[in-house]
């Protein structure tokens, strides 16, 4: 369990409420996935409406992707200038109000422009959430991190079924307009309840200074080999990345592919994601106490198998089916949370919140284009393919760990 004192800090008489401050971040990342968890159960009546197929699907999410990952990059500037509740906080309204745009979107221009908006707006929240989670528990950087993943995992959770039923009954209009409330009452929460955390004392940066490209001094950085290729490894694994590709295409695949109805998909969804807060979760506490390599090979070899299997799924009765997705989940949303463990414990905290905006600009920015090569794969060869795809991405992403534990095994020595 983390432990649940207050640590004192710098930040003169006030101590740092390390449970809320934790608990707040994975609210704010549950808040967030509300959002991005409905958007992929609209894309098959999206695909209707505007009349797309998976290939223009596959580039505009990628796109999106894309610009959205490699505004992370400016977490450190953004940082040291601004206070997490106020970036964590207004990022939650300012997302709230792009699902009013894209639910009164004509056209679907409109509709990806509201998107684009609201992925720009929470760009911030990874690298800043991650680096609250890592400074605030630095002896236990695992669980932490991982229970900030469960946060986001928890807000997809919730959506699948409502979501379907909403967008079945009401249509995905609506859906997105009621989904603006509970993302408004979040914005407020954090804006007015976060606690200060480590990091934060002392004057703030002034906007004035000119911006630069995250860089770091030598002083920051404990095993630049290690980050270098855990970086590397969480671009190629961005092609089966579960909050990512995976959560753009299971649905489509489900209503399209398998026939299920639109709360068939979202059931099945749903135990997708119920595996992907129990996976992290188990995954967390095993990296703090076996190792982050060793869990994260572990978890990339299982996801290849599950995930491959997932794309041969279309004739599957249905609890194998169901069964199948909740393994996809279990293992394959392990490695995120963990790799950022692995980062974490390569930089000081001084270096954090610049090394997670640099490897959430690359991997989630670079590793976007993934989504679209998947979508021309699928549109041209089929979701088999699309899959197989997937899972071939975790074993490269596994072999580039390679370098990294011997790196650590050499800095041990």
């Amino acid at each position: 369990m983390l432990l649940s004192v207050e640590a004192g800090s710098g930040l003169g008489a006030r101590p740092i409420k390390r449970k809320r401050a934790l608990g707040l971040v994975a609210a704010s990342h549950a808040g967030q996935h509300m959002y991005s968890g409905l958007l992929p159960l609209t894309y098959p009546a999206i695909l209707l409406a505007f009349h797309l197929n998976y290939a223009t699907l596959g580039l505009a999410v990628g796109l999106i992707g894309v610009v959205g990952g490699l505004t992370q990059a400016t977490a450190g500037y953004v940082g040291r200038r601004v206070a997490a509740r106020w970036i964590l906080g207004s990022q939650n309204v300012v997302v709230g109000l792009c699902a009013i745009v894209s639910a009164l979107s004509p056209t679907y221009l409109l509709f990806a422009t509201g998107q684009g908006l609201a992925t720009l707006s929470s760009s911030q929240q990874h690298p800043v959430g991650s680096s609250v989670a890592a400074r605030t528990y630095p002896e236990r950087r695992g669980t932490a991190l991982s229970l900030t993943t469960i946060g986001g995992s928890v807000g997809s959770l919730v959506i699948p079924i409502p979501g379907a039923l909403m967008i079945a009954d009401l249509g995905w209009r609506p859906a997105l307009l009621i989904l603006s409330a509970p993302l408004f009452l979040m914005g407020a929460i954090l804006l007015f309840t976060f606690p200060p955390v480590p990091g934060e004392e002392g004057p703030r940066s002034s906007f004035l200074q000119r911006p630069r490209l995250p860089r770091f001094d030598r002083s920051q950085i404990i095993n630049p080999r290690v980050a270098a290729f855990a970086i590397l490894a969480g671009t190629v694994a961005a092609g089966g990345r579960g909050l990512g590709t995976l959560n753009a295409f299971i649905p489509v695949f489900l209503r399209n592919q398998v026939h299920l109805s639109e709360v068939g998909t979202g059931a099945i969804f749903n135990l997708v994601l119920l595996g992907a807060v129990l996976g992290p979760l188990l995954g967390g506490y095993l990296s703090d106490r076996l190792g982050r390599i060793p869990v994260l090979w572990c978890a990339y070899g299982l996801s290849a198998v599950a995930v491959f299997l997932f794309g041969l799924a279309t004739h599957l009765p249905t609890p194998l089916l169901a069964a199948l997705a909740l393994a996809v989940g279990l293992v394959a949303y392990v490695e995120n949370p963990l790799l950022q463990a692995l980062l974490s414990d390569s930089v000081t905290a001084a270096g954090q919140s610049s090394l997670f905006g640099l490897y959430f600009s690359v991997s989630y920015g670079v590793g976007s284009l993934w989504i679209i090569g998947l979508g021309e794969a699928i549109q041209h060869l089929g979701f088999a393919v699309g899959f197989a795809i997937m899972a071939g991405s975790y074993l490269g992403a596994a072999a580039l760990l390679i370098p990294c534990y011997r790196a650590l095994k050499a800095s041990r020595a």
